[in-house]
C-alpha cells in the first residue's frame, strides 16, 4: 500500500521535450527570446539544467524518505502485532492461571461435600441399626407379650376346666 507514494522518477519528466532545450523552448514559447531576459541563451539552459538536477534530487530524495516512512510503518504494525499477541498470550495465560485455581477450589469444594456425604450416610446407617434394633425389640416383646396373654388364656380356660369338673 505504501508503494503507491512512491514516485517513479525516469530522469526527464515525459511531459516536457526530450533536451532541456527542447523544454526551455517550450517553457519560453517562441516569443520569449534570451535577450528580452536579460541572460544569454547558455546560461538560462544552465539554470535550466541545475533546476531539473535538483528536481531530479528532490524527487530521489522524497521516494527514499517514503521508502523509509513505508519500512517504519510495516515495522511498527508488526510491533504492534506481536504485543498484541504477547498480551493476548499473557491474557490467555492470566485467564488459564484463573481457571485452573477456580478448578483446584471446586475440586477442594467437592471433596469436602464428599466427605460429609459420606459421614452423613455413615450416622444415617447407624440410626437406621439403632432404629431396626429398637424395632427387633419392640416386636421380640409384642409376641412375648401375646404369647403370655395367649398362654394365660390357655391356662385360665384350662383352670375353669378344672374347676367345673
Amino acid at each position: 500500500p505504501y508503494s503507491a507514494l512512491i514516485p517513479q522518477s525516469s530522469g526527464i519528466n515525459a511531459e516536457y521535450g526530450d533536451t532541456p532545450s527542447e523544454d526551455l523552448e517550450e517553457h519560453l514559447g517562441p516569443d520569449d527570446s534570451a535577450s528580452q531576459t536579460g541572460l544569454d541563451r547558455g546560461q538560462l539552459l544552465e539554470k535550466y539544467q541545475l533546476a531539473l538536477n535538483e528536481r531530479d534530487k528532490i524527487l530521489s530524495q522524497n521516494g527514499q524518505l517514503q521508502h523509509k516512512i513505508a519500512e517504519y510503518f510495516r515495522k511498527k504494525k508488526g510491533a504492534d502485532e506481536r504485543q498484541e499477541v504477547e498480551k493476548s498470550v499473557t491474557d490467555q495465560e492470566q485467564r488459564y492461571t484463573k481457571c485452573l485455581q477456580a478448578l483446584d477450589e471446586l475440586e477442594m469444594e467437592n471433596t469436602r461435600v464428599q466427605r460429609e456425604a459420606e459421614m452423613r450416610i455413615s450416622e444415617e446407617k447407624d440410626k437406621m441399626e439403632e432404629k431396626k434394633s429398637h424395632v427387633d425389640e419392640m416386636t421380640s416383646q409384642y409376641f412375648d407379650f401375646k404369647k403370655g396373654v395367649a398362654k394365660q388364656a390357655v391356662n385360665s380356660r384350662y383352670a375353669n376346666l378344672e374347676v367345673t369338673l
